[in-house]
This record gives structure tokens, sequence and C-alpha cells, in this order.
């Protein structure tokens, strides 16, 4: 494997049946589809203007190099989705979401719940 932001690549389903789809870019990026659980195609994202969850960037966060910062709005890093490995897990199988946005974007609170429970992610 080139890079390990390699090993976020392919499908996760959620726990609560949430999908997302990660396709390799190079080295440093990834493009990012998100699914609603009932959804065949990605999920709007009101915050943008309705723009659907897909092609989405993902870079690796820059001070772990470990975790995968997914782009969902146009800022760069206001409004994320943050995938984390469980590292107990060698086959990379499994990975937690967080919510990362900035402190003064306190609107976009009433969002979290379209992203779903933020339950446990495995690898299709």
């Amino acid at each position: 494997m080139a890079s390990f932001i390699e090993n976020y690549c392919g499908e996760w389903r959620s726990e609560s049946g949430y999908r997302i789809k990660i396709e390799y870019q190079n080295e440093q990026s990834v493009l990012v589809a998100f699914y609603s659980s009932a959804e065949s195609h990605p999920m709007p994202r009101p915050w943008c203007n309705n723009k659907p969850a897909m092609s989405m960037l993902g870079t690796l966060d820059s001070e772990t190099q470990a975790t995968l910062d997914i782009d969902l709005s146009e800022k760069t890093n206001s409004f994320c989705l943050n995938l984390s490995f469980d590292f107990t897990d060698s086959n990379y199988s499994s990975c937690t979401p967080s919510i990362i946005r900035l402190e003064d974007d306190n609107f976009l609170e009433q969002y979290y719940k379209l992203l779903g429970p933020l339950d446990e992610y495995k690898k299709c």
C-alpha cells in the first residue's frame, strides 16, 4: 500500500445504515460520497444549497496523518466528518466518526442529525 490514506478507500456502512464511499485520488486525498440510511443517492447538504454529498474532499489530518477529515462544506476544514480507525484492528476494517467545525459556525449544529448517529462504520 503506497499511502496510509488507501486504508480508508472503499465502501463503509454504519450500524444504523448510513454509507460512505471513498475513492482514492492521490497520496494526500480521496473523494467521498455520503448516503443516508434510506437513500440510494448521495444526501443533499442544506448548508451547501442542497448540493449532493458527493465528490467531497477527504484528506489525512495534518497533525496526526492517521485520521481522515472529509470536508462537508465548501470551505476547507470548516465543517468536517472525521473518521478514526480502531487501531486495535490491524485490518483497518472499522472506524469511528466525529464532527469537527469552526467554533463560530454554531448554526451548523442543526444539521448534525442529518449525518445520523455517530456510530461505528464497518468496511463492506
